[in-house]
């Protein structure tokens, strides 16, 4: 039966046939399949992060784990400069044509060996005076050493196989390399001398150089080995990616070092923990961001309205995916002291204020990616700059009192005011291109 604005009824057969057509090519599509084989590799390798967190964790203690967890915070400040923005400099290239791999692999290794070891070196110097002047400066160098140069060989790799539509060869990367880990932490327990920060160290760095050997021959021989016509002209967009990956690093990982500084190491230990959770719990948030990241690129030609629009069809997904995280946080909390020892009670209540952590993920990270695909680098990384400082001042005003329940609250008050920001620069770009003219073909 025919209403009478000459629409069938929404019950009507035909009509339900084409919507499980339409329904099953999306289930096929690219990103979908993407999507699922990224989720499948981070979820593997989530299961073996959680064992890595509580055996390391567990044995090293509140305070311990709390100086390995600063140390390392800051280190991943260090670590998203290294390389120049070659990992992202490779996927925009190589996502506008498949045959530039081989260079734009050479630029990106390039970039990391000249500024890994000045980015090491200023660790060093800075590390032990923004946390603890007590703490070993072997520490500092192992973890260093490991996250600026030697773990961002394999995230060159995974950038490599990303680009060409390789999720398997990623997937291969990122669970061999967790398994690596698990199999040092086991052996650490097992056959070191003395369970603290220190000796954990030294069997970090050695898997890391490990999985940093095995990640370069994987792709050298799958995928061809890189042709060195560097591309030194892209330093400045280099830079600017770095920056941004910088500015996003600050943000994810400045609050333990100033929960560190402003309490002390145990508390800092407790709410590293307890981030260290929650962000395990925002995996599959993580892998549709990961899997629509060069998507994001190939239609920002176009300008913001185009970006702005995959954005937001990604939306309700990514808030979904959020929300899953949220929960599975939410069960996770009263069970993570039982897992990890009495002494880190403190971290079920930073968990129930965290659990909304991987929805405004979701929500702030697909706003800010519509402004890198559209040559807005540099505003998304002042945007990502301008959030630590109020990180800093919430947890300035919270720590004192409320220890790791106040950085918690610190940190979801941060994330809540960069999606609102992320969100509202994308809707005046849009208005800004409507405003003038109609946007080209996509």
């Amino acid at each position: 039966m025919i209403g009478k604005t000459g629409s069938p009824p929404l019950w009507q057969p035909g009509l339900r046939r084409i919507g499980l057509r339409q329904l099953r090519e999306r289930l096929r599509s690219p990103l979908v399949g993407s999507m699922s084989i990224i989720t499948s590799a981070m979820a593997v390798r989530l299961a073996l992060q959680v064992v890595v967190f509580a055996i390391v964790a567990g044995s090293l203690g509140p305070a311990q784990f709390g100086a390995f967890a600063s140390v390392a915070a800051l280190a991943a400040i260090f670590s998203s400069l290294s390389g120049w923005g070659g990992d992202q400099l490779l996927l925009r290239r190589v996502g506008r044509s498949r045959d530039d791999l081989p260079k734009a692999m050479a630029t990106a290794l390039a970039f990391l060996a000249l500024s890994a070891p000045p980015l090491v070196l200023l660790a060093m110097i800075v590390v032990p005076l923004a946390i603890d002047r007590s703490i070993p400066w072997q520490l500092v160098l192992f973890i260093s050493v490991s996250d600026i140069a030697l773990t961002q060989i394999n995230a060159i790799g995974a950038a490599c196989y990303q680009a060409v539509g390789r999720p398997m060869g990623t997937m291969r990367l990122s669970v061999g390399f967790a398994v690596a880990r698990v199999l040092a932490a086991l052996l650490w327990v097992a056959a070191a001398p003395r369970h603290d920060a220190l000796s954990w160290a030294h069997f970090y760095f050695a898997i890391s150089a490990l999985g940093a050997v095995v990640s370069a021959w994987r792709v050298m021989r799958e995928l061809g080995r890189p042709v060195w016509q560097i591309a030194w002209h892209e330093w400045r967009d280099g830079f600017q990616f770095a920056l941004q990956a910088a500015s996003q690093s600050a943000f994810g990982s400045i609050d333990r070092p100033v929960v560190a500084a402003l309490s002390s190491l145990s508390v800092a230990g407790l709410y590293a923990a307890a981030n260290r959770i929650v962000t395990a719990a925002g995996i599959p948030v993580n892998a549709l961001l990961w899997s629509a990241y060069v998507r994001f690129f190939q239609v920002g030609v176009s300008g913001p309205r185009a970006s702005a629009r995959l954005a937001v069809r990604l939306l309700p997904v990514g808030i979904g995916l959020g929300a899953v995280g949220a929960v599975a946080t939410l069960i996770l909390a009263p069970l993570a002291p039982r897992v990890l020892g009495h002494s880190y009670s403190g971290t079920h209540a930073a968990l129930l204020i965290l659990a909304p952590l991987p929805i405004f993920r979701a929500v702030h990270s697909l706003g800010l990616d519509v402004l890198v695909s559209t040559g807005r680098t540099a505003l998304r990384t002042v945007v990502q700059i301008a959030m630590p400082p109020v990180n800093i001042l919430l947890c300035w005003l919270l720590v004192p009192s409320y220890g790791e329940i106040g950085a918690a609250l610190a940190t979801v008050l941060t994330n809540a005011s960069l999606a609102t920001v992320a969100w509202a620069i994308v809707a005046m770009l849009v208005k800004r291109q409507r405003a003038q003219g109609p946007a080209p073909a996509e």
